[in-house]
C-alpha cells in the first residue's frame, strides 16, 4: 500500500463508521449475534482486569509503556512509591476498555475490514525482545484505538492537532507503542482511531506520508529505554524545571513543566522538601489554579484588609 492508499483507508474507516451510526440513529438495525457476544465477553474481561487482577506485580517493559520517559520507567522498575491513584481511576480505565470494545463492534458492524484484534505480538532486537498486544489490523495496517477527553480529542488527535502534536511531547509513548506493534509484524502503523468519550464523536489520526524518520526515532527510543532498564543505569531526570510566566511575563519563579506536573513520581524525583504545591502566586483571582513550584523568589503579595474607622 502507498501512503496515498493509507489515507484513503483512513477516510474510509471514518466515513463507514459515520454512515453506519447515522443510519442507526434514524432507525433500528439488526446486530450480528456473534458481535454482540464478542462485545459482552470484552466487557466482562475489562471488569475482571480492572477489578480483580493484581496490578502490583513486578514491573515489566512492554510496548505499551517502553516509550514513556525513562525517568518514570526507572522509578517504576525500582518499585519507588509514587502518588496514589485517585478513587475514580478504575472507573476511568474501565470506561476506556469498554469504549474500545464498543468501537470494534461498531466498526465491524459498519463493514470495516478488521482482523487480529488484541493479537499478542513480539518485537525482537539485539538478542532481546519486547511484547505487546495490538488493538486492530485494518486492510494490512496496524491501528491503535484510544478514548480521549474533549480537549485531547480536538487539540491532540483531531483537526487542531494531528500526528505531530501527538509525538511532540509524547509522555505516554504512543508513537513507540504503535510503531512497535507494526514493526513486530513488518507492517505499517496507520495511526490512532479515537473516540471522544464525552460526545461519542470519532476521528482518525494517521501517521504522515514521510514515516521512516518518525518510525526510526520511535524505535530507537524504545530500544534505548529497554537497554537502560536492562543495564540498571543510574537514575537521571529527563526534564528540567521551567521559568514561570503569568500573562506572558516572567514572574521570577520556577515551576515543573507539563510532563513532570502530571508524573506520579514527581515528589520522590524532585524532593519533597523542594516541591511546593501553591496557588498561582501572581493571580488575583478568588480561585487561582494550583501550581507545582520548584523555586519561589517572587511570592504572592498579601493584601491588607481595610477595616475602616
Amino acid at each position: 500500500f502507498s501512503r496515498r492508499n493509507l489515507s484513503i483507508i483512513m477516510n474510509t474507516i471514518l466515513l463507514q463508521v459515520q454512515k453506519y451510526l447515522d443510519n442507526v440513529s434514524k432507525s433500528p438495525v439488526k446486530l450480528d449475534t456473534k458481535l454482540v457476544q464478542e462485545f459482552g465477553e470484552a466487557c466482562k474481561n475489562a471488569l475482571l482486569k480492572q477489578f480483580e487482577e493484581n496490578r502490583s506485580d513486578k514491573f515489566e517493559p512492554r510496548m505499551s509503556n517502553i516509550g514513556r520517559p525513562l525517568c518514570q520507567l526507572q522509578m517504576e522498575a525500582k518499585g519507588i512509591k509514587g502518588e496514589g491513584q485517585p478513587y475514580n481511576v478504575k472507573m476511568r480505565n474501565t470506561f476506556g476498555d469498554i469504549i474500545e470494545a464498543l468501537a470494534i463492534l461498531v466498526m465491524k458492524s459498519a463493514g470495516v475490514n478488521i482482523k487480529n484484534e488484541q493479537k499478542k505480538v513480539t518485537y525482537k532486537f539485539n538478542g532481546d525482545k519486547i511484547e505487546g498486544r495490538q488493538d486492530v489490523e485494518i486492510d494490512g495496517k496496524i491501528w491503535d484505538i484510544k478514548s480521549a477527553s474533549p480537549y485531547s480529542f480536538e487539540k491532540k488527535f483531531g483537526e487542531a492537532g494531528g500526528f505531530n502534536e501527538v509525538v511532540k511531547e509524547d509522555s505516554f509513548g504512543y508513537a513507540s507503542q504503535g510503531f512497535l506493534y507494526g514493526e513486530s509484524q513488518k507492517k505499517d502503523f496507520g495511526g490512532w482511531i479515537v473516540i471522544n468519550k464525552s460526545t461519542g464523536e470519532w476521528t482518525v489520526c494517521e501517521t504522515p506520508q514521510s514515516i521512516e524518520e518518525h518510525k526510526a526515532t520511535a524505535l530507537k527510543l524504545a530500544k534505548n529505554n529497554f537497554k537502560s532498564l536492562k543495564d540498571n543505569e543510574p537514575f537521571k531526570k529527563c526534564y528540567t524545571d521551567v521559568a514561570e510566566t503569568f500573562r506572558t511575563k516572567p514572574t521570577g519563579n520556577r515551576v515543573l513543566g507539563f510532563v513532570c506536573s502530571y508524573c506520579p513520581y514527581k515528589l520522590p524525583c524532585w524532593g519533597r522538601d523542594k516541591l511546593q504545591l501553591l496557588p498561582q502566586q501572581q493571580s488575583k483571582g478568588k480561585n487561582p489554579k494550583w501550581v507545582w513550584y520548584t523555586s519561589v523568589t517572587n511570592p504572592k503579595e498579601e493584601t491588607k484588609e481595610f477595616n475602616g474607622g
